[in-house]
């Protein structure tokens, strides 16, 4: 996806480069070729075209890690980011056993007594 991004920036920079050039330069349709004169106009041109997308590209590369950050520090002002609220410790149950019972005195209460004698 960069790259396709790349290409097409390549290409609008190209273009509008070709463009300004040949707009400034080529005065005349008299011959299919160009003329000295147009010719050192366009190198020229070009040469200072690309120059210019050089330093601009590499001012660009400094000073761009600097722009983020600071965006970065501006969404942070605007948006503080959330704490999480966990609960510090959950326990499993909240069941406590009684002191008076002791495991052997406790008995299952849900026996089924129907296969005991009736008075």
């Amino acid at each position: 996806m960069d790259a396709l991004r790349n290409f097409k920036d390549f290409l609008l920079v190209f273009n509008t480069m070709s463009e300004t050039c040949f707009t400034r330069c080529v005065n005349t349709f008299q011959t299919r070729e160009l003329t000295e004169d147009e010719d050192r106009c366009v190198e020229l041109c070009s040469n200072k075209n690309i120059r210019v997308n050089h330093k601009v590209m590499s001012v660009y590369m400094e000073v761009q890690p600097l722009i983020v950050q600071k965006r970065i520090e501006e969404m942070e002002k605007l948006n503080p980011p959330a704490t999480e609220n966990v609960p510090e410790s959950v326990e499993t149950s909240n069941y406590t056993q009684p002191d008076n019972i002791t495991p052997s005195d406790s008995k299952d209460e849900t026996q089924d007594t129907s296969s005991q004698p009736q008075p």
